[in-house]
C-alpha cells in the first residue's frame, strides 16, 4: 500500500486507520506513505522517480506474493 500526504481523494488518516486495523488483525502486508508526493492522489501514476520507485515496489511485492 502506498499512499502520499497531500492526496485530496484518500486521506492519509483513512490509510492510517486501515494500516493500525490490518495491525491489528495480524495481517502481513507493506506500506510507505509519500510526504507530499508530486501528483497527489496519481503520484505513482506519473512520470517521476518516485512514481517509478513506487511501481517497481509494487510491481515486485506482487511477483513475490502471486508468482
Amino acid at each position: 500500500m502506498h499512499t502520499t500526504t497531500n492526496d485530496q481523494d484518500v486521506n492519509v488518516v483513512e490509510v492510517e486507520q486501515l494500516i493500525t486495523a490490518l495491525k491489528a488483525a495480524g495481517k502481513k502486508f507493506e506500506y510507505k506513505i509519500y510526504q507530499d508526493a508530486p501528483g497527489g492522489h496519481s503520484f505513482n501514476r506519473i512520470d517521476t522517480t518516485l512514481a517509478q520507485d513506487s511501481r517497481r515496489e509494487i510491481y515486485q511485492f506482487l511477483e513475490k506474493h502471486l508468482k
